[in-house]
């Protein structure tokens, strides 16, 4: 999966998706085998999203690529690999929980994030993510630099628990 650097993580919408994927050129994207050039549009499938106070079906952008043979699903970084629920929502959680704020406080604002989401959110980031952070010194309260910074020591986005490759592609500025 190839997961595209945005800087607007409260925004997932359809809209928003297919713009930043239509902007993308994706010569200039390499796959997890190296080569770049080689990415062309294979398909698209469909994921379900939990948002605050709505719940969407986005429909996401596949890549083949023609050097090594395996698809790749392109993501934005607002999203979480294997999630419906997003990153700003999980780091929500994730900052209640670290400062010792009961569920309840961050259920009253998530119609669609049950209490057992909520509670799966929280063993993932004790469990998986809470010693990867402290032992790479990423803060959880610098968002931008905390998602490169996943990507750079762990090949993965904050908060993906399966350990599929992924690699994360710069917009260029």
């Amino acid at each position: 999966m190839i997961t595209i650097k945005t800087e607007n993580y409260n925004l997932i919408s359809q809209d928003f998706y297919n713009k930043t994927i239509d902007s993308l050129d994706l010569n200039l994207i390499s796959c997890t085998c190296g080569h770049f050039g080689c990415l062309i549009r294979y398909g698209y499938y469909k994921r379900n999203v939990q948002l605050k106070d709505d719940r969407i079906t986005l429909t996401l952008v596949r890549v083949y690529c023609t050097a090594c043979g395996h698809t790749h699903a392109l993501l934005l970084s607002s999203m979480v690999p294997y999630s419906q629920i997003p990153l700003n929502i999980q780091m929500a959680a994730i900052h209640a929980f670290e400062s010792g704020l009961s569920p309840e406080r961050i259920l009253t604002d998530q119609c669609f994030i049950d209490e057992n989401n909520l509670k799966a959110v929280i063993r993932a980031y004790r469990l998986h993510w809470k010693e990867r952070l402290h032992s790479a010194g990423l803060s959880l309260f610098d968002r931008p630099s905390l998602v490169i910074g996943c990507f750079s020591h762990f090949s993965r986005q904050f908060m993906q628990i399966k350990t599929t490759v992924n690699k994360l592609f710069l917009l260029p500025t």
